[in-house]
């Protein structure tokens, strides 16, 4: 196994490069009145697949929303956790149902080392950030339930999730839609070259997974309309980077649109205002094309 240089960890180093957004905290959720949500793991890894659902059912087939655990560092895996519902429950409040799984890779438990941190930063690689466990989400997800539709599949996410969402956009054909709620578009910006040079030298193949999973660089692979959602007062995310981002998928000849907020912050305007807006862009796609 390789390491970094003496004396810079790699926790040290990303923690000055990157810092995580992760979910509000919250108490551990009752799921409401009228909706479903069962609980499995992935066969091997052990990764979380929580699918929501309501209770009653009005179509035989319903579209279905991937979301990707939220608050990784885009180098690392996550866990589902309770803050995560909150983002969850609207989909399904609206007749959706909701497909939400971990990330390989999850930021090792106390005490972290560089050899963890590695460890879970090359599980995450391996994973393609988030591809594989995507896949294996909704292909178990619809043998458990199969009034998941299989052609009305969106992808959705918050920050980190955001990212992962706009690289299923770039990689997974069945794709309806994606919507990015303040995702931080830029890998290769964010990180800065220095950072990526230095973890590049610990951690094999970590160089070519920013350049393949950035959303900006890979922006003319996205095949499917895009939601991008942020506020201008985001102190986590720059609304420049949202900007150029947007001008990128434009030029590029893409389906995007662009809602922006004046005020709300990285969490709250996606939670009272990004997800209704998403919700709708959803509706009016399913409404614009065939029913499941």
């Amino acid at each position: 196994m390789k390491f970094l240089p003496t004396g810079l960890s790699v926790l040290l180093l990303f923690t000055a490069a990157v810092q995580a957004q992760s979910p509000a905290a919250s108490s551990s959720p009752n799921i409401p009145t009228g909706m479903v949500r069962k609980e499995y793991q992935i066969t091997g890894n052990g990764n979380q697949v929580w699918v929501y659902h309501p209770s009653i059912m009005k179509e035989d087939s319903i579209p279905c929303i991937l979301i990707a655990a939220a608050g990784t560092r885009m180098f690392h895996g996550m866990d589902l956790g309770d803050g995560d519902v909150p983002e969850h429950l609207p989909y399904v409040k609206a007749g959706f149902a909701v497909v939400a799984y971990s990330l390989s890779g999850p930021w090792p438990a106390d005490p972290v080392t560089d050899a963890g941190v590695i460890k879970a930063s090359t599980t995450f690689i391996q994973s393609q950030g988030g591809l594989n466990d995507a896949i294996a989400a909704l292909q178990l997800a619809k043998e458990k339930h199969p009034f998941l539709s299989n052609s009305h599949v969106y992808a959705a996410g918050h920050s980190s999730a955001g990212v992962v969402a706009l690289n299923l956009a770039q990689k997974l054909p069945l794709l309806r839609g994606c919507i990015a709620y303040a995702p931080a578009p830029d890998l290769e910006q964010r990180f800065g070259a220095k950072v990526i040079s230095q973890l590049d030298t610990g951690i094999t193949g970590f160089r070519k997974f920013v350049e393949e999973n950035s959303p900006f660089r890979n922006a003319e692979q996205i095949h499917c309309p895009v939601l991008v959602f942020n506020a201008l007062d985001d102190s986590k995310i720059p609304p420049v980077t949202i900007h150029a981002y947007v001008e990128r998928l434009q030029k590029a000849g893409k389906t995007v649109k662009h809602v922006e907020v004046p005020t709300g912050d990285h969490y709250d305007s996606m939670l009272n205002e990004g997800i209704p807006q998403g919700i709708q862009w959803i509706k009016t796609l399913e409404a614009a094309g065939s029913k499941p």
